[in-house]
This record gives C-alpha cells, structure tokens and sequence, in this order.
C-alpha cells in the first residue's frame, strides 16, 4: 500500500530537514521546497496528499500563496500551516481561506503526527465496492466466486439468489458487463419487446425480480426464454426469494447449473472473511486510511449477527468503522451495535428484520456483550465441538474459555 505524499513548504532548510526525516520515518513520502515558486513546480508533478506550508516565507509568504490557491480553486488537499510567530487572527485567518489546521513552531513530534492524521482521515473518500474486489482478490472464496460466475457467463439462462444493491450489481458486471437491457415491468414481455432488445445489440436481458414478470405460466415463461436465446440473448432473472427461483429450478428444463447464489447471504459462517476482504479492499485503495485490522472479539461479534447476511450491509458498517475508529486495531468495543455513530445507527436500525428480537440492542454495551457471549457459545456447544476446536474458533484461550464457559454456566461434552 503507498503511503500519503506530503510537500513541506519552508524557506528554513534546518526545517525542511528535520520535518522530512520526521515524516520519511513514519512512512510517508516527502518532497520539501524552500518557496511558493519551487511548490507550483512541484504540485505540477505530483498529485500530494497533504501540505505544510509555512507562513513566513521571503517573496510570497504562506498565507499569500494560500489565498491564491484559494482563488485558483486548487486547495484539493488539507493543508497545515506552520509559524513561529504566529497569532490567533492568523490561525482564523488562514482556516477561513482553507487551511485544516495551524502548527506553532516549535512542532511538538506528537502535535504534528496527530494533526497529520487528522487531516489526512478527514480527507479520505472511500467509493464503495467496485468490480475489482470480485476480478482481482487472491481469497479462496473470492476465487470459486469467480470461477462459478465464469461458467455461469457459458449460460444462455442466469437465475440469481441473492439481495438487491451494490455487491449484486459487480456479480452482474462481472457477468455482462453492461451490455444488456433491464425489463420494465411496464412492457409485455413478448416477440415484439425481443426484436427491439435484439436490434438495439444487447446480449441480455436482466429481469430485476420475478415479481416484475407478467403472470406466465410455466409454458409461456419457458416460450419467452426459448425465443431470447434464440437470438443469442441472454437472460438473468434475479430474485431474494430462492424459493420461486427453487421452482423454476425444479423446472426439467432448467438445470441446477443455471442458479447462482450470492455468497454469505446464507452463510454467517463467512462473514469473518467478507468482513476482512472488504477491510483490505478500502485499505489498498485508500491510501490515507493507514493500518487496520479486526481483532478475533470484533470478527466473533460480526459473524453472529444476521443484518451482515446482506454484503452490502456489512460493507457500509465497515465503511463506518473506518471513518470512526481512531486505533489500528478494531474491537468488539467498536462494533457497538448500539450505534454510536449517525450512520451506523441508521443503518443497524433499516437492517434489522421485523420480526428480530431488538432487546439486546437496548441493553448498554457491557450487557449486551455477555448476552452475546452466551448466545454465541451456547450456538456452538450444541454441535459437540471440542474444547480445543471452539478455543481456536472463538479466539479464545483454553484456561481462559473453561472460565468463561463456568462463568456463563455452560457444559461441555
């Protein structure tokens, strides 16, 4: 992963030097200039992530220099300005025109890495997932992904189980790129709906849901599919309920080899995987994010909980911890499914199921986690798992999971 360009702006060469090995220490990559004509050169050249800019400089001086990116609209990084005599009327002043912050010289190693940091998470915009997580991922789950939408691209018939959004929209571009046509349900699906999807050049025809079809019968429905793929026009029919897809399926006509099932929308037993693919993912294309890795408590957490059966659920919780969580590591204490942040709020409380039973989300963070604890291991007692097999799933210890397991009352066989 690259590490963020910063250009240091400082007409004091002893400053230039120290500040560069400072930060070429830490990771970063550094260009350091001595004036405002020698810094147009270099952001000519280089796109930089961040700037720190000093304010009295010979020629131009730093709020100058910053007023004209200003007006040039060319402040397309935050940037740090830095004095030895500087005042609070300076330091408003230059966050007004732009700036991010104000550093008073001397710089504190703490107080510059720290606003350093700042800065550059604040700058981060994270895109959500794009093709490439499904094209160039190295993860066994990902690899049989994509070998099975490899051979399902050899159908002329696609059936696919799986939650509408965005995880689903890659399969389908990965799949058919976008050269195919969405059915509106406002059309009849008939010979005439089929020649002017064939005269416009599509390949497919993407049904959305089978609650968008017409009310065929099984003949007619297989009529329709015969007479598309006859003229070499492929049909993908999506829908999250697998039991009428099960139905067509069970259809003679149609083979098992036609159905395609998003991966983890049935399965909790991968959402610890998805969940750090999904981390990496954002890491490799953000490079301001820096390092971060789950830790066991936080993937166990995860894996229990049912609103992560949607990838795309689980993808924008991830988002949010990024954007949220300030140490390296993150924890089961950052996976607050109380929601402690606006966004993970909204999202836990549009995910949950009807039906769910919410009471461990009104407890306060220390009681739902035993409450889960419980829950979690009583899961796993009940399929005979030794004690060895559950310390190495659960992460924990084996002197310290006997004690829990007491702790909590449950027995093992």
């Amino acid at each position: 992963m690259t590490k963020a360009k910063i250009l240091i702006i400082d007409d004091e060469a002893d400053i230039r030097e120290s500040l560069s090995d400072i930060l070429k220490d830490e990771g970063y990559q550094v260009i350091a200039v001595e004036n405002a004509i020698k810094a147009k050169e270099a952001r000519n050249k280089i796109r930089f992530d961040l700037i720190l800019l000093d304010i009295w400089m010979p020629e131009c001086d730093g709020i100058s220099l910053l007023k004209q990116w200003a007006k040039d609209k060319e402040i397309n990084c935050p940037v740090i300005m830095m004095s030895g005599h500087g005042t609070i009327d300076t330091a408003i002043e230059a966050t007004k025109i732009g700036a991010f912050d104000f550093l008073e010289k001397p710089i504190s190693l703490q107080k510059l890495l720290k606003t350093i940091s700042l800065a550059l998470k604040k700058s981060i915009h994270i895109n959500k997932l794009d093709v490439t997580f499904i094209t160039d991922s190295e993860s066994s789950i990902i690899k049989i992904l994509r070998q099975k939408l490899k051979d399902l691209k050899k159908e002329s018939l696609i059936l696919i189980d799986g939650k509408k959004g965005n995880f689903l929209n890659l399969c389908i571009e990965f799949l058919q790129g976008n050269n195919f046509s969405i059915y509106d349900s406002k059309n009849k699906l008939d010979s005439n709906l089929i020649n002017k999807i064939h005269e416009k050049g599509k390949a497919a025809l993407l049904i959305k849901s089978l609650s968008d079809l017409p009310d065929y019968d099984p003949s007619e429905l297989r009529a329709v599919i015969r007479s598309l793929t006859a003229k070499k026009i492929k049909v993908i029919i999506v829908d999250e309920n697998i039991n009428l897809l099960r139905m067509l399926v069970n259809n003679e006509w149609i083979l098992d080899d036609h159905l395609f099932k998003i991966p983890i929308d049935n399965d909790m037993d991968i959402i610890s995987e998805f969940s750090i693919l999904i981390l990496n993912y954002y890491l490799s294309k953000n490079v301001n994010i820096g390092y971060k890795v789950f830790d066991t408590s936080a993937l166990n957490l995860m894996r229990v909980n049912s609103i992560f059966l949607n990838v795309d659920v689980l993808d924008k919780f991830i988002v949010d911890l990024i954007q949220n969580s300030e140490a390296e590591v993150i924890t089961s204490d950052d996976i607050d499914f109380s929601g402690n942040t606006a966004a993970r709020k909204d999202l836990i409380s549009e995910n949950l199921s009807p039906n769910e039973n919410n009471e461990l989300y009104k407890l306060n963070l220390r009681e739902a986690r035993e409450n889960f604890e419980k829950r979690y291991f009583e899961f796993h007692t009940k399929s005979k798992i030794s004690i060895s097999d559950l310390s190495k799933k659960s992460g924990v210890e084996r002197t310290h999971l006997y004690r829990k397991l007491k702790q909590l009352k449950i027995s093992i066989k």
